[in-house]
């Protein structure tokens, strides 16, 4: 590999020494229990099972490190099948068809849905590697526009923000959709790509021993995210993912059943009473509202 200078070598050393370190700690902590006939892709920074029947990742495990705060790298949107997944993954022309024009540019004819970061990309911005491989197909799940960039983007930033106010620590993170064999599929979509019609995140702090669960409908939401706070045990009753099981049976019971969002929310989000509506995200908080997925 070429380097510019010096300075960049060695920041692309510590850069895979981070990575390396984000992989180990998944592989110890972050995976869910597998199934026999389950195939563990496992990139720089996130590790996920990809389901055949839907087109789309059971789930995806990553980690949100305190490097965060300091990231710079933007949005890449470099879509791309997953190299790693043996039996292929969803493609763009499973979301939408591109026309080229007589003037060069192109005719977008959408299906309806966004391509859903399921570990979000802004999650890696502080590693261009790790960043770009969040961009395969094996990472993203059918979302309707009002979910993906409104009530899903929110809750990515919350967590983000938790690691802003908590730098010592890291939160270990599962996402996925809900899956079923009666659900709809992309009726225009080359594969047959699910619908799903709710997707779930848990998130774990082993620092400070907290973990929370957030069931969420794709949809439009009006209700705040304190609505849709759960315990990582009711999403594996729902799922039949078993999350975080390398944990010692008393230190994952305890965890698992933990339920107050509280923790996660910052001041101005925290109260007693739910409003009516979503209030709107912090001044200068990072989020994925006005991004086009």
């Amino acid at each position: 590999m070429y380097y510019k200078n010096i300075t960049d070598r060695i920041q692309f050393e510590i850069e895979e020494l981070k990575l390396d370190q984000i992989r180990s700690d998944i592989s110890k902590v972050g995976l869910p229990r597998l199934d026999t006939t389950d195939q563990l892709i496992q990139h720089k920074a996130m590790s996920l099972v990809y389901s055949e029947k839907h087109e789309q990742p059971q789930w995806v495990s990553h980690i949100i490190t305190t490097d965060i705060r300091y990231g710079a790298e933007g949005r890449s949107n470099d879509f791309r099948v997953d190299p790693f997944v043996s039996t292929g993954t969803a493609t763009e022309s499973d979301y939408f068809l591109k026309t080229l024009k007589t003037d060069g540019s192109y005719a977008y004819d959408g299906f309806g849905y966004d391509r859903g970061h399921l570990a979000p990309s802004a999650d890696f911005r502080w590693s261009a590697q790790a960043l770009s491989e969040s961009y395969y197909y094996s990472n993203m799940s059918p979302m309707l526009a009002d979910f993906n960039r409104d009530s899903w983007a929110k809750l990515e930033d919350l967590f983000r923000s938790y690691i802003y106010r908590n730098p010592e620590t890291q939160l270990y993170i599962v996402t996925g959709p809900v899956l079923s064999d009666d659900l709809p599929k992309i009726p225009r979509a080359q594969n047959n790509v699910t619908i799903p019609k709710h997707f779930f995140k848990v998130a774990l702090d082993l620092t400070n021993n907290r973990a929370i669960a957030f069931i969420l409908p794709n949809s439009k939401n009006e209700n705040p995210l304190e609505s849709y706070p759960v315990n990582i045990a009711e999403v594996e009753s729902i799922t039949g993912i078993d999350f975080f099981h390398q944990l010692s049976d008393d230190i994952e019971a305890k965890l698992e059943t933990l339920k107050d969002p509280k923790p996660f929310l910052s001041g101005s989000e925290q109260s007693d009473v739910i409003p009516d509506h979503p209030t709107k995200l912090p001044r200068n908080t990072y989020n994925t509202i006005m991004a086009k997925s």
